[in-house]
């Protein structure tokens, strides 16, 4: 059982688990004689390891900020429908973060900065314990712990420089060094290099999943010599990548104004030996766990739905493991929403469905549902085209004799439940549902507590594919794994049913991460590794809007209506919408057996009154300004923290200092 196997999160560790909120780092450090009493012993390091995690489960942090979005959106595959309007929760989606965002900072601290510089100074705090105290040459599981702690704080650095770039670089506790409260904002390669020897240290110190000591053992929740290498492979892309940078050669780092994208590092040689460090670690984890590529593209999410935590049954190689019932909102934010009327009464008729919140604001955009294959499995899966109702569907027809026919055997005057046609500027992301919850579940007002997935096999896949022909730069390194590109990348598209390449290119890469990886808050990031953020975020905006008008629209042989029937799916008891028709380019006319009479709707998706609205530049921005798409790709450091740090914090790109 999950909350008796690993970390619950919600529930405060027994050491270093308080968060002061005074500033964004507290000086939790245990003396010396605790350090000792601590650290001696796996079950109080375990305890200690506890307190990092809990971190990740804290309000305003992933538990219902960065798990509803903000870590990763728009992009040009993804989008939110908080992004309209105004206030500061469209603001971040549209690329026009302030200094002083209230949805992403606290005056008391309880923000993602201060959780992450925190997640820092514990770990710190656990490593050098170990190091003095663990006996960690003779004990396998302190080392593991050791290992684990390394990961921890690599992961928590990672995200600090996917968010705000340059940070300050503070490797050591504030025990060890208590100037370290006001240290200084680096260059972020200074932070990458140390990234890349914590992560190989990690990855020798833990072992393989399966014989990871005690409660890690064999869970997908606790970090594993896998977790490092992937995580390894991630970091290393990012640093071998481009990236926005300050200064007007991409250098200076006391530049509040310029900026520039550029490669993080200069010299291509180097380029090519971390390019290895990739291939080398992708491929570890291939000859040991290839068998984590799941038959089924569906299997994998549906596992994270319903709980399941078994690493060795999981094509998942690492997840936030949030605790039931009392934190995450996963499924509140990421699953297909549920009407008003449907969480009213859907509770326990949908399996696992247990009354909760269901917002429902992350949606596919429209751009990709047109580029997907139609022979490409992962297309059912990553979206749908509606929501969850419970109703007598007159909104699907106010003809009794149509919906006898679509619900064969329903009266007509009686509510069911039903997946109800959405516009395409609501095709809700599919790979996260209520439908695929686990029996039981106690799902309370907003927290759900599925896992938020971070690491994934097929990624690992893509990942070796990228590094093996030199990322963007075509920095190709010397490949002395004996894997071949092509052969690595084709697993991911046999599974999704598509046919194979005989040579792998960089557009092949970016193509494929967005169908394998959409709505998982990995392709922001891709595209700002491969310089990339600003052109496709503005060759996807002029085509939405060229699809938001008919003639424009029918001139990329695109239809305006989906024609669909309903299956009845006794497993849900429900409804779904069933083969759908007009979906892909040159589906543009009603097909002959598509007819009312026989149970069939069709249905105007880019809508009623003028057609093309519902992608209208006012209803449908995925950013502000076009210049911001480089200025604000990170966020600023915010105006509290930059003000009681003596000078140690500034932001650049414009945001000013104030």
């Amino acid at each position: 059982m999950k909350t008796s196997r690993y970390i619950i999160l919600g529930i405060a560790a027994l050491l270093f688990a308080g968060c002061d909120g005074e500033g964004f780092l507290s000086n939790d450090s245990p003396s010396s004689m605790e350090a000792a009493s601590v650290f001696s012993s796996a079950n109080r390091t375990e305890q200690a390891i506890y307190g990092v995690y809990n971190l990740l489960g804290s309000n305003n942090g992933y538990r219902n900020r960065m798990a509803c979005g903000y870590v990763g959106l728009n992009t040009d595959i993804e989008y939110s429908t908080k992004s309209s309007g105004s206030g500061d929760e469209p603001d971040l989606m549209i690329y026009n973060c302030g200094t002083a965002n209230s949805r992403v900072f606290s005056a008391n601290g309880a923000d993602l900065w201060s959780y992450l510089n925190t997640m820092i100074e514990r770990s710190n705090n656990i490593i050098e314990g170990l190091e003095a105290y663990g006996n960690v040459d003779e004990d396998e599981t302190q080392a593991y712990f050791l290992g684990e702690a390394l990961f921890l704080r690599s992961f928590a650095y990672l995200e600090q420089v996917k968010y705000w770039g340059d940070v300050p670089a503070r490797f050591v506790s504030l025990a060890q060094d208590p100037d370290g409260v006001n240290a200084r904002k680096t260059d972020r390669n200074e932070v990458f290099e140390q990234l890349r020897v914590d992560l190989i240290r990690a990855a020798e110190l833990m072992p393989w999943s399966p014989e990871c000591p005690g409660n890690a053992k064999n869970n997908v929740g606790r970090a594993n010599k896998a977790a490092a290498l992937a995580l390894l492979a991630r970091a290393d892309l990012m640093y071998a990548g481009k990236a926005v940078r300050p200064g007007a050669t991409g250098r200076d780092v006391t530049d509040e104004n310029s900026y520039a994208v550029t490669f993080n590092i200069e010299d291509e040689q180097y380029r090519k030996v971390v390019y290895k460090e990739v291939l080398d670690a992708c491929a570890r984890i291939i000859g040991q766990e290839d068998y984590k590529l799941a038959d089924d593209f569906a299997e994998p999410f549906k596992q994270i739905c319903a709980d399941k935590t078994d690493y060795n049954q999981m094509e998942h190689i690492w997840v936030m493991p949030f605790s039931n019932g009392n934190r995450g909102q996963v499924l509140n934010y990421n699953a297909p929403k549920l009407s008003s009327d449907a969480q009213t009464s859907c509770k326990n008729i949908l399996p696992g469905y247990g009354g909760g919140s269901s917002n429902g604001h992350i949606c596919v955009s429209p751009t990709l549902v047109y580029k997907f294959d139609k022979n490409d499995k992962r297309r059912a899966v990553t979206f749908v085209t509606g929501q969850w109702n419970y109703d007598n569907a007159s909104g699907e027809s106010s003809n009794d004799t149509v919906r006898e026919a679509a619900f064969p055997g329903v009266d007509p005057s009686a509510n069911r439940l039903y997946m109800k046609h959405n516009q395409i500027n609501n095709f809700y992301l599919g790979k996260f549902r209520f439908e695929w919850m686990a029996s039981g579940r106690s799902h309370t007002t907003t927290d759900d507590g599925v896992d938020f997935p971070v690491l994934r096999y097929a990624d690992v896949l893509l990942m070796f594919a990228e590094a093996a022909i030199g990322g963007i730069g075509g920095d190709v390194p010397v490949n002395e794994t004996g894997l071949d590109a092509a052969t690595i990348f084709n697993k991911v598209r046999t599974r999704a049913g598509l046919g194979t390449v005989s040579t792998v290119t960089m557009n092949d890469i970016i193509n494929e991460r967005a169908f394998e990886l959409c709505g998982e808050y990995v392709r922001k990031y891709d595209l700002m590794r491969w310089g990339m953020l600003r052109e496709k975020m503005v060759e996807t905006e002029a085509t939405i809007r060229q699809m938001s008008a008919d003639g424009t629209r029918h001139a990329m042989n695109i239809g305006d209506t989906i024609f669909y029937k309903f299956a009845y799916d006794a497993t849900l008891g429900g409804w779904v919408m069933d083969s759908i028709y007009g979906l892909a380019v040159g589906e543009t006319t009603r097909p002959a057996y598509a007819i009312s009479k026989n149970g069939w709707f069709a249905k105007d998706i880019f809508n009623s009154d003028s057609k093309g609205y519902v992608l209208g530049a006012a209803q449908y921005p995925i950013f502000k300004d076009e210049e911001q798409l480089e200025t604000r790709q990170y966020w600023p450091i915010y105006n509290r923290y930059v003000a009681a740090s003596d000078g140690a914090l500034w932001n650049n790109y414009g945001y000013g200092n104030e």
